[in-house]
């Protein structure tokens, strides 16, 4: 009876914990809609679509998953016009668009401590809003952008990791997004690891960009009057890229050793370069070429180039070279 006893209590034992096993292991499914405040409590399969303004979606870790249904632009998507939003803590994969995407027209939304990875398209897309806070955030291996700002202003991006994002950029501000701060982020192993393309009065500093594929800070395409501060790009192929009428920026106090490039300006003008190192390049410390014009180059310092320290190529105009060190240069 003793032995009897013991053998049914074990199997109620097991039984009891296989039950708790598999109720942790369910996940709720389908497209959710969110109205209020919600703590996921387990895994969803499936869109989540956030509704209403000041509202907090809390995931607690959980992992919201695709492929999701189509007519969605986000596996999190956050409807157009909507202020104060907060989405925090998600983990976001398999859906063939972006993994969280905030509609135009949003104000003052937040993303805190999410990881978007292996979406098909942008690990964050948020389009045109303003006072967006984007913190801590990790976005890696998806197809597009790690995370992209179109048309975002006065926005902070702060302590986010974006990596292997080798399609395209880990972060990015398009189509005239203007006045944002991009904070001591790290950028490793993207295409590029961090450009304006046509953003225009925005700052960056202290960020980190390191074997990406191409440049690890590029401007481009009319990317004007912003400053580059106390960043660091080693290991890329360009360190910093003003190109393609970037004009009007100022670029200062920032590191590039070990590229193919340090800092280049082509076709662009009346940039500022100021206290600025670029350390044992494979090629050039500063190279100014492809008739770009009147710009600056003042106290930077530049050792161990494989062709030259400092090098205007001839074809622009203007340009001044002053209180510079460098050890081989050219053209000036």
């Amino acid at each position: 009876m003793k032995n009897m006893s013991f053998t049914k209590f074990h199997y109620l034992l097991v039984f009891t914990l296989m039950s708790l096993l598999a109720s942790r292991m369910l996940a709720s499914s389908g497209t959710l809609t969110i109205t209020s405040d919600t703590t996921l409590t387990e895994d969803h399969q499936g869109n989540i679509f956030i509704t209403a303004s000041k509202t907090t979606l809390d995931c607690a870790g959980h992992t919201v998953s695709g492929p999701g249904v189509s007519g969605f632009n986000g596996g999190i998507e956050i409807a157009g016009g909507l202020t104060g939003v907060t989405v925090r803590r998600c983990k976001v994969t398999g859906f063939n668009v972006n993994g969280i995407f905030s509609g135009g027209g949003a104000s003052d939304g937040r993303f805190e401590a999410n990881v978007a990875f292996n979406n098909g398209n942008h690990g964050m897309h948020l389009d045109a809003g303003r006072g967006y806070a984007v913190l801590n955030n990790t976005c890696r291996s998806n197809g597009g952008i790690g995370i992209v700002l179109t048309g975002g202003v006065k926005s902070w991006i702060v302590q986010n990791t974006v990596e292997d994002n080798r399609n395209w950029a880990g972060i990015a501000l398009f189509d005239g997004s203007h006045d944002n701060v991009v904070l001591g982020n790290t950028a490793t192993r993207n295409a590029i690891g961090i450009v304006l393309d046509g953003a225009i009065n925005n700052q960056l500093r202290f960020n980190n960009a390191s074997s990406n594929d191409s440049q690890g800070f590029q401007l481009i395409r009319s990317a004007n009057h912003n400053v580059l501060e106390f960043n660091i790009a080693n290991k890329n192929a360009i360190g910093f890229s003003m190109t393609e009428s970037s004009d009007s920026n100022q670029i200062r106090d920032n590191h590039a050793d070990r590229n193919t490039s340090g800092f280049e300006a082509y076709q662009s003008n009346q940039n500022k370069f100021t206290r600025n190192s670029a350390d044992k390049n494979g090629d050039y410390g500063f190279l100014v070429f492809g008739g770009a014009s009147f710009n600056t180059l003042t106290d930077n310092c530049g050792h161990g180039s494989g062709l030259f320290d400092g090098y205007d190529e001839g074809t622009g105009t203007g340009n001044v070279w002053k209180g510079n060190r460098f050890g081989k240069t050219a053209g000036f």
